[in-house]
């Protein structure tokens, strides 16, 4: 079986995407590609990276995509909304019956009845940008090749935000990954790989703290965060939860693009970085009539979270 690279929030930055294609020919044996989502938004050339991607394919890799929560909105599946802007409160309260904040989270919080989420005006001002610079084959690209999650082999699954909530849950603490632990996409699986908080990081949990209680599955621990860069996995013996970082925007304060490889024959992953043309990015962005603050988001220590959400402790 071959090695695979596993990446993940690209956001339309083709200078770190090409980094990282560099850095795939370092590589023997790596005939596998998984994105697990959030090709687009933030960055100034979603066109260019989803057609990059593709190339890839016609090079005689195997390339699999997941849909991330910016991909959905960029196709119109939900409405990124700034509670703080008079003009979407009102529209909130007359168009959707949303009058107040609270109501605003508890419909975000049932994915059923999910459609508008509170973000940061930035991430709203870039959606309409994408939305609005990109044409329709790359969205027919999107909504017809992400998936809201694929397996890698048995036991390895694949998931941009976290098992519970695929597209917009997100990993931030112990308490959080032993929840995601729990999920009914959890059963068999060994290994996971997520994305979406910007921030690499492994998390593990020995098998046996797993217990199956009357159809439940309860985490008796919270996991732990593991060293790295590079791990050897027993797959049977316990459960690894790779978080493998961005490619188009770190938020560690390394602004070096991170992806992982997963060996599945060595049973070994590992988090690579590799340094990029940041002030190219940086100048496309202020160029293109996206928010200017997106340039200093480049290199940026905090994980992007929606206003939204529930505390990252629950």
């Amino acid at each position: 079986m071959p090695k695979h690279a596993i990446l993940s929030d690209v956001h339309a930055n083709l200078e770190a995407l090409q980094a990282v294609y560099r850095d795939f020919a370092r590589l023997d044996g790596l005939r596998s590609i998984v994105s697990l989502g959030d090709l687009v938004g933030y960055g100034p050339n979603p066109a260019e990276v989803i057609a990059g991607l593709n190339s890839l394919a016609k090079k005689g890799y195997s390339v699999q995509y997941c849909m991330g929560n910016h991909d959905a909105a960029v196709l119109g599946h939900y409405e990124f909304v700034d509670f703080h802007d008079p003009a979407d409160a009102e529209f909130l309260a007359t168009h959707a019956g949303l009058k107040d904040f609270a109501a605003l989270a508890r419909q975000y919080q049932d994915p059923k009845t999910r459609k508008y989420v509170s973000v940061t005006a930035n991430a709203k001002a870039s959606t309409l940008w994408t939305r609005a610079h990109l044409a329709e084959p790359y969205r027919q690209f999107l909504a017809q090749q992400s998936k809201d999650h694929l397996f890698l082999g048995t036991g390895v699954l694949c998931v941009h935000g976290s098992p519970r909530d695929p597209l917009f849950g997100y990993i931030l603490s112990g308490r959080r990954a032993q929840k995601a632990l729990e999920a009914p996409l959890m059963t068999g699986v060994g290994l996971c790989f997520i994305g979406h908080t910007h921030l690499p990081s492994i998390w593990q949990l020995r098998s046996d703290q797993l217990v199956r209680f009357a159809g439940n599955v309860i985490c008796m621990e919270p996991p732990r965060l593991s060293g790295g860069p590079k791990m050897t996995l027993d797959l049977e013996a316990t459960i690894t939860l790779v978080n493998v970082g961005a490619v188009g925007q770190p938020r560690d304060r390394n602004p070096a693009a991170s992806y992982a490889i997963y060996d599945d024959e060595a049973h070994t992953v590992e988090l690579r970085r590799v340094p990029y043309d940041v002030a190219a990015t940086r100048a496309k962005i202020l160029a293109s009539g996206l928010p200017p603050a997106l340039a200093d988001k480049l290199d940026a220590a905090d994980a992007e979270r929606g206003v939204a959400e529930p505390h990252a402790d629950e």
